[in-house]
């Protein structure tokens, strides 16, 4: 299955816009007379660029893309996917257990993160594992 991925060089601007994105914001939480942002809409902002850099980031190819890497992939991203389902269906239960007073309910943005987070990590975890042939 031929999958299209960005170039490699994707990943290094992926992390150069997070660090940027994330010094804008260390500088807007210990001065915000300098910048002078609504906090709201910067927030916001910063949530999509946050999210857009970790999209770049899992969707580029890895330097050497190769058979093994590709069943990683797709073995990193089921795991992920069963992941944000049992993050939705936790969230259920908590809801119906305390009838919806004290739960909150994950935004689409909170379940993104956590399964780009859980995929990028079982992934690299993953490659990253030498095996030892026995015998």
């Amino acid at each position: 299955m031929k999958v299209n991925l960005l170039p490699h060089y994707w990943k290094m601007i992926a992390t150069g816009i997070f660090v940027l994105a994330m010094g804008i914001w260390f500088i807007n939480v210990s001065n915000p007379e300098l910048l002078n942002l609504d906090p709201f809409k910067f927030s916001w902002t910063l949530k999509i660029i946050i999210l857009s850099c970790l999209l770049l980031f899992v969707s580029t190819k890895e330097k050497d893309e190769n058979e093994r890497i590709s069943r990683l992939r797709s073995r990193s991203l089921s795991s992920a996917v069963i992941v944000g389902v049992l993050v939705l269906v936790m969230e259920l239960f908590m809801e119906i257990l305390f009838l919806g007073k004290n739960a909150e309910i994950t935004t689409g943005y909170e379940l993104m993160i956590v399964v780009l987070l859980v995929y990028y990590l079982s992934f690299y975890i993953k490659k990253n594992i030498k095996t030892v042939k026995r015998g």
